[in-house]
């Protein structure tokens, strides 16, 4: 089973790695670029880290911060931090629904990229919430990319993996939509994959939003592929 990996670069080789690894046969190519940005940390009681991205940069800053919440188990291990705290759902739907009580009334600030979902902003109906943009994101679309892209439409690729939605923008943008519809593809998160359902796809989502759930998944497919 060929496997192609959409992430940020800074994330793809340890991916690939581990796909390969697991017995696939999985490639990478980064869809997004990450420009990252000066920023000051405001006071606050709590901090949000939404991704191993944002986790890496406040690391590698030194970045002294109070009670921490983590989307993912990767993010909160790229803190290097005790005592994160993390959703049961590895998502920004999760934060809101199981912390939306403890940070009530709480000074809250969430580390995150310009192109991140609304839902972490429903915050504000319970807190002094504010966001703090850590890097912005450009697509790529490249002669790398174009050359990824044929590889799916020509159907040497069997499943593409979404890690998030500004990829999946940026692969539509040079993929033809007709030839993708017929490739299993998945979603790492909700709200991956209900871009990815409004053209017209039909996403798989792990039963964990990590890439240990998205490996997980790939197994039960090459699993059932074996039995035809």
């Amino acid at each position: 089973m060929r496997i192609l990996i959409l992430r940020p670069k800074e994330l793809i080789d340890e991916t690939v790695k581990r796909l390969n690894a697991e017995g696939f046969e999985a490639y990478g190519c980064p869809f997004i670029e990450l420009e990252y940005l000066d920023f000051e940390v405001p006071e606050h009681e709590y901090a949000i880290v939404t991704s191993q991205n944002v986790a890496r940069v406040i690391r590698e800053r030194g970045i002294k911060l109070k009670k921490v919440i983590a989307i993912g188990k990767k993010t909160a291990e790229a803190l290097e931090m005790d005592g994160v705290l993390l959703p049961a759902s590895f998502d920004s739907k999760g934060i809101v629904d199981e912390f939306s009580e403890i940070l009530r009334g709480k000074k809250v600030v969430a580390f995150r990229s310009d192109k991140g979902s609304d839902e972490l902003r429903k915050l504000a109906e319970v807190c002094d919430y504010k966001e703090v943009i850590v890097y912005r994101t450009k697509k790529l679309h490249g002669k790398e990319q174009r050359a990824f892209t044929r590889m799916v439409e020509s159907c040497f690729i069997d499943v593409v993996v979404f890690s998030s939605r500004s990829i999946a923008e940026s692969f539509i943008d040079l993929c033809d939509l007709e030839t993708l519809k017929r490739k299993k593809v998945i979603a790492l998160g909700p709200p991956t994959a209900e871009f990815l359902i409004k053209i017209g796809l039909k996403p798989l989502i792990p039963a964990e939003y990590t890439f240990d759930g998205v490996v997980e998944l790939l197994k039960s497919l090459k699993g059932a592929d074996s039995l035809h």
